[in-house]
């Protein structure tokens, strides 16, 4: 039996969420943060840098534009070029420093135990997990894998059972907001008796969106389906213009799913992914030349396929662990500018708030497989209770 849900129907009601980052960023000391009624006019209000006296609606001679232009060009640094006939003066305020800083620290990573280190119990485990992240708090992006394999003993009550799973998220980060954009998780379970919970889910922004329950040899419709995760806002200080900037995250999530369960025999293979873009509008309150944002950013692409096997026909348990890792991340630029008219001439700021040349990565990240006598038979079909309990070694 499969239960589906399809994107576009699932909270067909709800928007995406929306989160606001009520700091505005300080791009320079000498423009701080500032907010202005709404409607309120700037252009050919606001005094220039120059020391000439700025009087509103005032008229300059000829020989008094040229000396005002120059010492703006001089107290700004800006470079003087022509729009339209009018004398445009552009100022640019560089990157932020978020914008080109990849920080990308060491992933957290827990390999495999060695059988010396585990504990005896009535179940043999091995697992692998590895978690990390790229980025700053303006844009980031991040990855989780997680997968094991369990054999464990059956009782006067329950056969023995075999177990895998798999487990992969993609996270994204925009404007001090994080979430889980993708999730995909496959649990598969092999015993003689009881109820089959073997399942694979799908979720997009802690959502589930798609399920499939699994039986004997399964391979269900791989998922490759358009999303859009959440939007965050921010203020930035452009110049002397609080532009509030939203980034929509929004892209796709995937799964990949193929296997075999039985009473002795458990294999996954399960490949979970997604991606997302970032696509940037741009507001204002208030009346100046222009304003805008430019340029498209990649915050991450991640597939993160995974395959967990075990085999336990009577007494030995045979293992196998594997993860790959492909990604692109934090690749593409974007820009803000804003555009306010002084009496006879205009100023343009502009400032890049990410620059990324990219990070890219194709690794196996661990291949590992092993045999280990558990001291334990059952009979030959696995259905009865154990004919030998486990040994200490």
């Amino acid at each position: 039996m499969m239960t589906v849900v399809v994107p576009g129907l699932a909270l067909a009601d709800d928007a995406p969420p929306h989160y606001t980052d009520p700091n505005t960023y300080q791009v320079e000391v000498m423009y701080p943060p500032a907010s202005y009624a709404t409607g309120y006019v700037m252009n050919d209000r606001l005094p220039w840098e120059s020391s000439y006296p700025f009087v509103v609606g005032g008229i300059y001679t000829s020989a008094d534009q040229t000396a005002i232009l120059s010492e703006e060009v001089d107290v700004t640094g800006g470079i003087l070029s022509t729009e339209a006939g009018t004398p445009l003066l552009t100022i640019n305020q560089g990157n932020i420093p978020e914008a080109v800083r990849p920080n990308v620290p060491p992933p957290v990573e827990h390999f495999p135990s060695p059988d010396s280190m585990q504990v005896q119990t009535p179940s043999y485990n091995k697992s692998y997990s590895r978690t990390q992240s790229f980025g700053n708090n303006i844009f980031g992006g991040g990855y989780s894998i997680d997968t094991a394999v369990t054999a464990t003993d059956g009782t006067l009550a329950e056969a023995k059972k075999v177990e895998a799973f798999a487990d992969g998220k993609v996270f994204g980060t925009a404007f001090n907001t994080q979430k889980e954009l993708v999730r995909g998780r496959v649990d598969i379970k092999g015993q003689a008796s009881g109820t089959n919970t073997s399942k694979a889910t799908l979720y997009a922004v802690g959502q589930q969106i798609w399920s499939s329950n699994l039986t004997a040899t399964f391979a269900p419709t791989p998922i490759d389906w358009s999303r859009t995760f959440f939007s965050a806002s921010k203020t930035f200080m452009v110049g002397p213009v609080p532009i509030t900037v939203k980034a929509s995250l929004a892209g796709g999530v995937k799964l990949k799913v193929l296997g075999e369960i039985n009473p002795t025999f458990a294999r996954l293979t399960a490949e979970p992914g997604g991606f997302s873009n970032v696509t940037a509008s741009a507001s204002v309150n208030i009346i100046i030349a222009s304003f805008g944002v430019e340029g498209n950013l990649t915050l991450i692409n991640a597939k993160m396929p995974s395959l967990g096997q075990l085999s336990w026909p009577l007494c030995t348990v045979n293992w196998e662990l594997s993860s790959k890792l492909n990604l692109n991340t934090l690749s593409g630029t974007l820009n803000l500018f804003a555009k306010i008219k002084f009496l006879f001439f205009s100023k343009k700021w502009t400032v890049t708030i990410a620059r990324w040349s990219g990070l890219t990565y194709d690794w196996t990240l661990l291949g590992v497989n092993g045999t280990k006598d558990l001291g334990i038979c059952t009979s030959v079909d696995g259905a009865g209770p154990p004919l030998l309990s486990a040994s200490a070694n």
